[in-house]
């Protein structure tokens, strides 16, 4: 008696498949989280390049080294460069105002700032220092801790021109719900 013999039939994923698969699938995800990123960020790129445009038309920049973002009693850009005499320059730009500009060396560095806060405060964690913009007028924010205190952080606001002292504002340790 003969018996008949049936072939099996290989399976439909084979290990080639799989990795096929699988890494399409990881090439889609990442193009969807790239695409959604971008889609995120666009406004503040776009705000980012407009602040740009305006401080090199405002100040004649040649380069930009560096945008600020602050906002605290109005929403301000703070863009750093350098102009055609390659002078450090600042400019400060405000919805309602015109544009604002500095030379670097007219106002107190932020290397300079930072010194004169550690020695002033010598227990203080600085996480931020930016320029900005406070009642229309320029300063160096500078946002720290006190290192060994609850988690309270504080604001310091110092004038661009000079260093002097403006004002201080504490965040609460809590906040109620």
């Amino acid at each position: 008696m003969l018996r008949s013999v049936t072939k099996k039939r290989p399976p439909f994923m084979t290990a080639q498949r799989w990795v096929f698969v699988i890494v399409a699938s990881l090439l889609l995800l990442g193009t969807a989280i790239g695409i959604y990123f971008r889609d995120i960020q666009m406004p503040r790129w776009s705000a980012e390049r407009d602040a740009e445009a305006r401080a090199v038309e405002a100040a004649d920049l040649a380069e930009v080294e560096q945008v600020y973002h602050h906002i605290w009693n109005k929403e301000s850009w703070v863009v750093k460069g350098v102009d055609a005499n390659s002078d450090e320059v600042f400019v400060w730009l405000a919805e309602e105002n015109e544009p604002m500009t500095l030379k670097a060396s007219e106002g107190i560095s932020a290397s300079e700032l930072r010194s004169a806060f550690a020695l002033g405060k010598p227990q203080a964690d600085i996480k931020r220092m930016q320029p900005g913009l406070l009642n229309d007028t320029p300063v160096w924010e500078i946002f720290y801790r006190i290192a060994g205190s609850p988690d309270r952080y504080y604001y310091d606001f110092y004038r661009f021109d000079d260093g002097t002292f403006i004002d201080e504002y504490k965040l609460p340790a809590e906040t109620e719900p």
